[in-house]
């Protein structure tokens, strides 16, 4: 059935096989969890692996590697044709996701051996979520797509509601409304798209190349709307709500804050990349005259996920509750990009290397931020889970008591301002360079979320952790196990070698952002 099927639904047996052990072994579930997850990450690096060393090309949409498909459902109501393939593919867009999904997956369930409370029903759900996740960045039908996109909202759900903080049931709620709210939306956008091209087949490939030749105008409350714009509109709703885009950003900042360590990391290192790759893969390839169309006005949007994420991160006394508006402006730079890869295809030839700039500085945005995002949540925890707090300003100088934590600690946040030589640099010039070329009003006010980034958290770790030591923390202990090191060296690696060499990551992404813009170019063209 393929090395996919088995890195999308391993997770799930190994979930399975954990709430099967009876509660007299339950001292075996930790190791059981460890070494499922670490298998599952071993195939997802395989799958790059074992590209380069067969001297295979990473592949695009057309054209995707470890490709499998099978007919799955295939139903007549009436007059409406249905149909879902069992389609399984990995490309540039989703290789990095696939890969970083199993590593986080494994780090969270590491960092997660202090967990206690239901285990089995805890390290089963890490799992289920990692399935779900897995067959989003794995789909190559778009039905199959959204029923993963719908598997991980119960696992989530569960994982704020049950180990989350005191307003976990809230937390848990608001998440599961937005998402499904939005998700609905999208479901109706891939059902008037399937209709739109034809309704006999529901493939990346069948709508890579025909979703984008759609045009025309709807009757619409007395007056008309553009086709490309009306399914753009359906498609990104969903998406929206998960990246998250302001306004429907605010279920994110109480999730993060009221969910476990080990969740936050997953829910900020790839659960906001299913939003962007939906608004990649889905909304610029296959229907690419809808995002040009919209495109300053996404670049708009952009600029206030950036600025609003910023800005709103510089008055948080919690830490976590810091981190993630962080994200909510950091996702912001992929908006950013993807809004002026699609507003420069009017532009012609000329700007193709722009559009290449911006749009690898997006994707390349996905992986970096999930990493650095990730290790900062895992600092944050290794923090709490020794004093039981995350309030900023009732800390001071505790970089006396852990040299190690505070350090690793600081490097995740200069490589979240965008350090040279760290991941989030790298990113972060691509995209302003490739933006700045069409969206240049958008991209200087984006540009200026950096200074607001380098003041909030420099400012938070001169207050928490560096000058005189405050006497009520002389008892803190640094890092000291396993389970509090191996995420933060791990990622700090990979921070650095994205940092110092990104070419082997952007070697993956360019051929499928490459073949996408050059569609969209043709059909600009023509």
């Amino acid at each position: 059935m393929g090395l996919l099927t088995f890195v999308v639904f391993l997770p799930a047996l190994f979930g399975m096989l954990v709430l099967l052990i009876p509660n007299r072994w339950a001292n075996i579930v930790k190791p059981i969890a460890a070494a499922g997850s670490f298998i599952v990450l071993v195939l997802s690096a395989w799958l790059y692996i074992g590209l380069l060393i067969n001297g295979q090309g990473f592949g695009d949409v057309q054209h995707p590697t470890w490709f499998i498909n099978v007919p799955w459902i295939n139903a007549t109501i009436g007059t409406f044709h249905f149909q879902i393939n069992y389609a399984l593919g990995a490309d540039g867009l989703s290789l990095p996701m696939i890969f970083l999904n199993g590593l986080l997956t494994f780090l969270a369930v590491i960092g997660s051996w202090h967990v206690d409370k239901r285990i089995k029903f805890y390290m089963a759900m890490l799992f289920f979520l990692e399935t779900g996740v897995m067959g989003v960045f794995a789909s190559f039908d778009l039905f199959l797509f959204i029923l993963f996109w719908e598997v991980e909202l119960i696992p989530m759900f569960l994982l704020i509601g049950i180990w989350g903080g005191q307003r976990r049931e809230y937390a848990a709620w608001k998440f599961l409304i937005y998402t499904l709210v939005g998700s609905s939306i999208t479901l109706a956008g891939i059902f008037f798209l399937y209709v739109q091209t034809g309704g006999t087949d529901a493939s990346y490939q069948h709508f890579a190349s025909v979703g984008s030749q759609i045009t025309g105008t709807l009757p619409l409350f007395g007056g008309t709307i553009s086709l490309p714009i009306l399914l753009f509109l359906l498609l990104f709703a969903g998406f929206a709500v998960k990246i998250p885009v302001w306004p429907v950003h605010t279920w994110l900042p109480d999730a993060h804050t009221e969910a476990p360590t080990a969740v936050s990391v997953l829910l900020a290192g790839v659960l906001l990349k299913m939003g962007a790759y939906g608004l990649i893969r889905i909304c610029l390839g296959f229907v690419p005259h809808g995002v040009e169309q919209v495109a300053p006005v996404l670049g708009i949007f952009a600029a206030i996920n950036v600025l609003w994420g910023a800005g709103a991160s510089m008055v948080q006394k919690d830490m976590k509750k810091m981190i993630a508006y962080a994200s909510v402006s950091h996702m912001g730079y992929v908006l950013l990009g993807v809004a002026a890869a699609a507003a420069a295809a009017a532009g012609g030839a000329n700007l193709m290397q722009f559009r290449e700039a911006a749009l690898t500085g997006a994707t390349l945005q996905m992986f970096t931020h999930g990493a650095i995002t990730g290790m900062l949540f895992f600092a944050v925890g290794v923090v709490y889970e020794k004093a039981h707090t995350r309030e900023i300003d009732i800390f001071g100088g505790i970089a006396d008591r852990m040299p190690r934590e505070i350090t690793l600690y600081s490097m995740a946040c200069f490589a979240s301002l965008g350090l040279p030589a760290l991941a989030g640099f790298v990113a972060e010039y691509l995209v302003f360079t490739g933006s700045f070329a069409t969206l240049p009003v958008q991209t200087i006010f984006a540009v200026f979320g950096v200074v607001l980034t380098a003041g909030y958290l420099l400012w938070m770790l001169r207050r928490a952790f560096y000058g005189p030591l405050n006497m009520r923390w002389s008892w803190l202990t640094d890092v000291n196990s396993v389970a509090e090191f191996l995420p933060l060296a791990t990622l700090i690696i990979i921070i650095f070698v994205v940092g110092v060499y990104p070419k082997f990551l952007v070697d993956v992404i360019t051929p499928s952002l490459h073949q996408m813009l050059t569609t969209m170019q043709s059909l600009t063209l023509h």
